[in-house]
C-alpha cells in the first residue's frame, strides 16, 4: 500500500513502472475527490431543500469553484504543466480554509447540518488530494490543520472531524493502492503479450527467410546437371543477396517508410534471383495512404505465397496484382502451375502463420484458392486503416 503511495506521488519510483505512465495517472486520481464532493453537494442541497437559499447556496458556490476549476485541469492541462500539478492541492487548502471561515461567519441555524455537510465534504476532498498527489504524511498534516481549524471555531467538532478525515485519508490510499497494482498487473500482461508476440515475428522472419531460402537451395533444376558451375553461381549470389538483406535488417533501422509498390518491385527483383519471375501489376493511384503495418503484411504474405509457387508449384511465373477496393486494398498472388486440394491438404506454418495469421493481425484476411492442375490463387485483402483484430 505504501508502495502504490510513494509510485504516485512520484517521489520514489517502483521498479518497472515508467515514470511517464506515473505522471499521466496522477493527475487523473484527482477526479476521485472531484467527483465524490459533487455528489455530496447534490445530496445536501437535495436534503437541505430550496427553503430561505441565499447562505446555503453561497457556501455551494464557493464549494463548487475549486472543483470546476479542477475538472477542467484535469481534461485540459494536468499532462502539460507539472507546475501547475504541484499547485493544484495548495489551492484546494486555500479553498477549504476560505469556505469553512465563510461557513463559521454566516451560517444560518436552519441549516447548519446542510452547510456542516458541505465543508466537511470538501475537507475530506482536499484531504484526499494532498493524499494522492504528495503522499500519506501530507495528508495526515492537512488532517491535523483542519481540526486545528475547525476546534477553534466550534470545540465541539474536532474529533467527528478528525474520524471523517481519517476516513478520507484511508479511502485514499486503498484508491492508490489498487491503482498501484493495476499499473502493475497491465504492464505484466503487456510484457508477456509482447514477448509472445516477438517470438511469432522471431520464427516468422526466420521460416520467411532463411528457412525458405535454404530449401530453395534444395530443388532441383535443370540447369544443375547442364551447367552444374552456374547452378552453383546462382546459389552463392542467393545466398550472399539473403545475408545482405538480414545484414541490413539487424544493423540499420529504416529511414523513413517504405509503399506498398516499392516493396513489391523489390520482391519481384528478389524472387527473380531466386529462379521465379513475378510480374507485378498495380492499379494507378493504388494505396498511397495504406499504413506501414498493413504494407509490411501484405509484402510478407505476398513473399511467402511467390515461394510456395517457387517450391510447389512446378512452374517459374507468377503474377502479382493489386487494386483499390472498398476500404481497402486487394493483392492476388496467381499462378498456372500444378495447384494442390486446399481441402484435402493440412495447413503447414506458411499458410496459417506467415499469410493467414499475418493478414489476421492488421484486421485483413487472406484466402487460397487452388485444384490439381489448375494453379493456385492467393488473395490478401488489407485494410487503408490499421484495424487490430478483436479478442
Amino acid at each position: 500500500m505504501l508502495g502504490g503511495v510513494g509510485l504516485l506521488t512520484g517521489r520514489h519510483q517502483v521498479p518497472g513502472i515508467p515514470a511517464r505512465l506515473v505522471q499521466t495517472t496522477l493527475p487523473r486520481l484527482v477526479l476521485v475527490p472531484v467527483v465524490f464532493r459533487l455528489a455530496m453537494l447534490v445530496q445536501a442541497l437535495w436534503s437541505a431543500g430550496l427553503g430561505e437559499p441565499s447562505v446555503l447556496w453561497t457556501i455551494a458556490v464557493l464549494h463548487l469553484v475549486p472543483n470546476v476549476a479542477e475538472a477542467v485541469w484535469i481534461f485540459r492541462w494536468s499532462a502539460r504543466d507539472a507546475a501547475v500539478t504541484r499547485l493544484v492541492p495548495v489551492a484546494d487548502a486555500g479553498f477549504a480554509v476560505l469556505l469553512t471561515l465563510v461557513a463559521a461567519l454566516v451560517v444560518a441555524p436552519a441549516q447548519d447540518s446542510a452547510i456542516t455537510s458541505i465543508t466537511w465534504t470538501h475537507l475530506m476532498g482536499t484531504v484526499m488530494i494532498w493524499t494522492l498527489l504528495r503522499g500519506a504524511l501530507a495528508g495526515t498534516l492537512v488532517i491535523g490543520g483542519a481540526v486545528v481549524l475547525h476546534f477553534t471555531l466550534d470545540p465541539v467538532s474536532p474529533l467527528g472531524l478528525f474520524l471523517t478525515l481519517g476516513t478520507a485519508l484511508v479511502a485514499s490510499l486503498v484508491v492508490v493502492g489498487l491503482v498501484g497494482a493495476s499499473m502493475r498487473f497491465a504492464l505484466g500482461f503487456g510484457e508477456q503479450q509482447g514477448r509472445a508476440a516477438e517470438r511469432e515475428r522471431h520464427r516468422r522472419d526466420v521460416h520467411d527467410t532463411v528457412l525458405q531460402v535454404m530449401e530453395s537451395f534444395a530443388i532441383p533444376a535443370p540447369a544443375d546437371e547442364l551447367d552444374p558451375a552456374a547452378s552453383l553461381d546462382r546459389v552463392r549470389r542467393t545466398a550472399r543477396a539473403q545475408a545482405m538483406r538480414i545484414r541490413i535488417s539487424l544493423e540499420h533501422e529504416p529511414s523513413g517508410p517504405v509503399g506498398l509498390h516499392q516493396r513489391l518491385r523489390l520482391l519481384a527483383a528478389e524472387m527473380a534471383a531466386e529462379g521465379l519471375r513475378a510480374e507485378v501489376v498495380i492499379q494507378d493511384d493504388c494505396g498511397p495512404d495504406l499504413s506501414e503495418e498493413a504494407a509490411v503484411a501484405l509484402h510478407d504474405a505476398t513473399r511467402e505465397a511467390l515461394r510456395n509457387t517457387l517450391k510447389h508449384s512446378g512452374t517459374r511465373r507468377a503474377v502479382v496484382s493489386v487494386e483499390e477496393i472498398g476500404g481497402g486494398i486487394s493483392l492476388t498472388v496467381r499462378d498456372h502451375g500444378a495447384g494442390f486440394d486446399v481441402g484435402d491438404r493440412r495447413r503447414g506454418f506458411g499458410l496459417e502463420n506467415s499469410i493467414i495469421a499475418r493478414m489476421a493481425e492488421v484486421g485483413g484476411f487472406a484466402r487460397i484458392e487452388s485444384s490439381p492442375g489448375l494453379g493456385t490463387r492467393v488473395v490478401l485483402l488489407a485494410p487503408s486503416v490499421l484495424s487490430l483484430p478483436v479478442g
